[in-house]
Formats: structure tokens, C-alpha cells, sequence
């Protein structure tokens, strides 16, 4: 499974001269400034990217590394290559004051917002299972946590 912020890191990693990035739908790849590939996020195979610079001739390691990447990016499920959305347990209380609930070895505590952990849904979904009598509770509490998924 890959990412699509995983398949941009490993593309950038594989030389000095790759660089890859996220724009509006695509992941672009450069080789020495030129475009050499545009990948759509919903690519399901190589005939849905878009090859730019066919010309250009690519170190053959190079070309083996990112094909490498770009097909395990393809095999992956398009709704797995999105990140996590991430949540923080919310509660109001009697002041009207939102507190955020996190559980850190097994105990349950109270943070504010700058320290409210954000918890991943297969990880709200574990809590419930360890927890079933706060299931209920903590469906109730899950507030999406914009702008969290680094």
C-alpha cells in the first residue's frame, strides 16, 4: 500500500536530480527540471499517466526505481492512497468550554486544543473495541481534526 505523499517522497528520494509533487489531483515528476511523468491520484494503470518528454533518457536505475514506485502506487486501492482523516475526542462542559480527551497508556485526560491528540479511525475503532461500555461516547466525541494529517 502507498500513499500518495509516500509515493511523492520515495520518487524524490530515489536521485538529486527527481523532484515530485502534489497539485490539484496529480502527482508531477521532474528529471533535471523537465517533466517527465504526471500521475493522476485515480491513475488505475501506466496508460492513465501521462508521459511528458519521451524523449528525455532517464539513468536506468532511475527508471527502475520510479517504475518500481509507480506500480505499487497503481496497485494500491484509490481510496488507500488518501491520507488518514484524523479526529480529536471533543466534550462541552457545563461552562459551555470544549475540552478534547486523549488516552495515553490507558488513561484518560483532558487537553486543550493545541494538545488534543488526533486519533486516526482504526484507531478510534480500537479504542472502542478495549473500551466498549465508552463506544457510544466516544462516536459522539469524534470531531474531524482539519488540517491534522501530517
Amino acid at each position: 500500500m502507498m500513499k500518495i505523499k509516500e509515493a511523492v517522497n520515495r520518487i524524490e528520494s530515489t536521485s538529486k536530480s527527481m523532484f515530485a509533487w502534489e497539485h490539484e489531483g496529480y502527482i508531477h515528476i521532474t528529471f533535471n527540471t523537465f517533466t517527465i511523468l504526471v500521475v493522476p491520484y485515480e491513475a488505475k494503470t501506466m496508460f492513465d499517466c501521462h508521459f511528458v518528454n519521451p524523449n528525455l533518457e532517464l539513468p536506468a536505475d532511475v527508471k527502475a526505481q520510479i517504475s518500481g514506485i509507480i506500480g505499487k502506487f497503481l496497485r494500491t486501492p484509490i481510496k488507500e492512497r488518501y491520507p488518514d482523516k484524523k479526529y480529536r475526542l471533543r466534550w462541552i462542559d457545563s461552562n459551555g468550554i470544549s475540552n478534547y480527551l486523549d488516552n495515553r497508556e490507558g488513561v484518560w485526560t483532558t487537553e486543550s486544543i493545541t494538545n488534543a491528540r488526533c486519533y486516526t479511525e482504526s484507531e478510534l475503532e480500537q479504542l472502542k473495541k478495549d473500551n466498549p461500555r465508552l463506544a457510544p461516547a466516544i462516536e459522539a466525541m469524534k470531531e474531524p481534526a482539519e488540517g491534522k494529517d501530517e
